[in-house]
């Protein structure tokens, strides 16, 4: 599997994307030592130069030194959000298509409900009752992203029920945690993975426009987001402020989303068929 993964196109383009944004996020702050959140108004909106490589914002602040430390967040954050969701959800999935009878019944109808809402609309409902910060955002893409990790999981357990193996293990009293943790989880992996990958790259979009409506990371702290929301007043006049981030945040999602396609050809899993909504 590694030999075919490493072979695919995608993969290798998501990995050099990837691999290059990484570099500037990590390595980036530390030889571009500049306070991201200092401000100077006698410098605002100032042009590229020696002085401040990508200009400054309506405050002064280095654009640059913003858009390296904004990485640390948007990034791990996002990841984050999904990760969580994805366990959760997947677990739920899981359990409800393999018990099936009413227990699956209640749980699908439930996600159901949450699937008929829009991603992003949902995750500004849970902001909105719990209230704008970074952990409130976290929570709200990990609630948002859940239904859809249950309902794709649920669907790859059903066939498992009437396998061979599976009644094998039922005949033997096999316990339900070790039946599922052994035999179930092993076979449902590939398409977990798979989906836990793409759905990263969504995560970290919906986690940057919930900032970028202001219901996210608040100010002053650096966020993709949060500097799309700045740099969009004054497109026209200072463009770098708003194209900054948007080309790092579009090189991040296209990275992810190559590396989850090229692992899915190598796993010959469908993910245009089994990617979450």
């Amino acid at each position: 599997m590694s030999r075919r993964f490493l072979t695919q196109p995608l993969t290798l383009a998501g990995l050099v994307l990837l691999l290059l944004v990484a570099v500037i996020t990590i390595a980036g702050p530390l030889v571009y030592d500049v306070s991201p959140t200092r401000t100077n108004p006698m410098d605002a909106y100032a042009a590229p130069s020696g002085h401040y490589p990508l200009g400054t914002d309506q405050l002064g602040r280095d654009i640059l030194a913003r858009l390296l430390h904004a990485g640390l967040l948007s990034i791990p954050a996002g990841l984050l959000a999904v990760g969580i969701g994805a366990i959760v959800g997947s677990l739920i999935g899981i359990a409800s298509g393999f018990v099936g009878g009413i227990v699956d019944t209640v749980v699908m109808r439930a996600v159901d409900v949450l699937l008929s809402f829009p991603t992003l609309l949902t995750a500004i409902v849970v902001v909105a009752i719990l209230g704008p910060s970074v952990s409130s955002a976290v929570i709200a893409v990990s609630i948002a992203a859940l239904p859809s990790y249950a309902r794709v999981m649920r669907g790859s357990v059903l066939p498992l029920r009437t396998a061979a193996f599976i009644q094998a293990a039922r005949v033997s009293n096999t316990p339900l945690h070790r039946l599922l943790r052994v035999h179930v989880l092993p076979n449902v992996a590939d398409v977990l993975i798979v989906l836990l990958v793409i759905g990263m790259g969504n995560g970290i979009v919906v986690l940057s426009a919930l900032s970028f409506l202001g219901i996210g990371v608040q100010p002053p702290q650096a966020d993709w987001g949060v500097m799309l929301t700045e740099g969009v007043r004054a497109i026209f006049s200072a463009p770098v402020a708003a194209l900054a981030p948007a080309v790092m945040l579009m090189a991040t999602v296209l990275g992810i989303n190559f590396l989850g396609e090229g692992l899915g050809a190598a796993l010959r899993v469908d993910t245009a068929r089994r990617r979450p909504r």
